[in-house]
């Protein structure tokens, strides 16, 4: 939104002051002055002749009239004399003429100046087609403003169009997303001037679809995994009530335990799961040493049964993380490792690409290459995995943390060990 503020800002600025001095310019080039300074240097010289004249015909015993008829001949402006009684003006002008004895008048056929001749009792008349150089340029003036109006709302025009387009746009994929097109996504470009809006919504489209992929896929485990414990737990509890040796009714209370441990277990693995949202959760991020962090973790971790080795980095790393969910990652890895390595687990801490990472890697038969993708999806499990107890949901639940805590899940194949290499990335 502040691109869009500051672009409209910049634009009003940008047009108002270019277009203003395109058109002084081109005004100017049009029109360089010469006409306006040669009408009011004509008028000047004007008013001068007038004075001169008024004075020198100015005498009751010279005949005007061959001078004038002389004069009207040869030159645009005429002269005339008329009696001072028959020189009707306003009181206002009247006064003035009184005082000054001199007296500029326009009219629709031009300028004229009028003196007064008090020995004589007439006035000199000198009638011109000169008019003011402001209403010469009257319609000049309104060109130029019409252009510049008209320059604004066509440049206006242009910028607004895209932002016109890129709403409609918005619009379109809103109304569309709202229908149920739940992939519906905006192209977001750098230059628009919505791009925030346009990130917001496509994470909020994200955070929509994976509602529904979560409530599709909890409805989904709910109806087929939970199926198989409560049809145990239905058989058995039909054989309890069948048998009468205590032996096999020991061994049957034993089992429904069992399905309820699987059906308790698979909840809160849901539960872990549906919880893990990044609207519910804010993570306390903090800066760790991420080589003594692991060695104090990883103490704890050992079960025993395979041999854990640790490479620290040869420099200290600092990583910005929350160390509760980094654990929660760091466990379902080993426990991952565990459940399909052979005999020996190492984990080791590296610096790629000016990322920092964390594999931990088996040597167990490792992750089939076109799998690698499908299982970090909630309960897909690889072919390795058919025979091992799991729900799979805990590659899902490490690369869930990952998407929103920055350290995410990346699977490979162990370069030394030759198992599955599992790595989080650490920008």
């Amino acid at each position: 939104m502040r691109k869009l503020i500051i672009s409209l800002v910049l634009s009003v600025l940008a047009t108002i002051t270019c277009l203003g001095w395109s058109i002084s310019e081109f005004a100017a080039l049009q029109n360089p002055g010469t006409e306006n300074s040669s009408t009011t240097e004509h008028l000047a010289a004007l008013t001068l002749l007038g004075v001169a004249l008024s004075r020198s015909l100015d005498d009751e015993t010279a005949s005007n009239t061959p001078f004038i008829d002389s004069w009207n001949r040869h030159n645009s402006e005429q002269l005339s004399l008329i009696a001072e009684t028959e020189f009707s003006l306003p009181t206002p002008l009247k006064l003035q003429f009184d005082t000054d004895a001199s007296l500029m008048l326009e009219s629709d056929e031009g300028i004229s100046l009028h003196y007064l001749m008090p020995k004589t009792g007439q006035v000199l008349n000198i009638n011109t087609n000169l008019t003011t150089p402001e209403d010469a340029n009257s319609d000049l003036n309104e060109l130029y403003t019409m252009l510049f109006y008209g320059g604004v709302v066509v440049i206006m025009l242009v910028w607004v169009s895209p932002l016109i387009r890129q709403l409609l746009n918005l619009s379109k994929v809103t109304k569309a997303f709202g229908m149920g097109e739940l992939q519906q996504r905006m192209a977001v470009n750098k230059t628009s001037y919505i791009a925030s809006i346009e990130t917001e919504f496509n994470r909020m489209a994200d955070r929509i679809q994976q509602l529904v992929d979560d409530n599709k896929l909890l409805s989904r485990a709910v109806s087929h995994d939970l199926k198989t414990p409560i049809a145990r737990l239905r058989f058995g509890i039909e054989a309890l009530e069948e048998t009468k040796s205590e032996q096999l009714r020991v061994k049957y209370f034993r089992r429904l335990n069992q399905d309820l441990d699987t059906m308790e277990e698979l909840v809160m693995t849901l539960l872990s799961y549906a919880r893990l949202d990044q609207a519910n959760i804010q993570p306390e991020l903090q800066p760790i040493e991420l080589n003594a962090w692991l060695q104090s973790k990883l103490a704890t971790q050992a079960d025993g049964s395979h041999l854990l080795e640790f490479i620290p980095n040869l420099q200290p790393l600092i990583v910005n993380t929350d160390p509760k969910y980094l654990s929660m990652q760091l466990s379902n890895l080993l426990s991952n490792a565990e459940r399909f390595g052979q005999s020996k687990i190492r984990v080791l801490v590296a610096v790629e690409h000016g990322s920092v990472w964390i594999h931990v890697d088996d040597d167990g038969q490792g992750i089939d290459t076109l799998e690698m993708e499908q299982v970090i999806k909630p309960f897909v499990r690889g072919q390795q995995s058919r025979d091992n107890a799991g729900h799979g949901m805990g590659l899902a639940i490490v690369s869930r943390i990952g998407v929103w805590m920055g350290s995410q899940l990346s699977i490979g194949r162990a370069p030394e060990l030759g198992g599955a290499r599992m790595s989080l990335q650490f920008k």
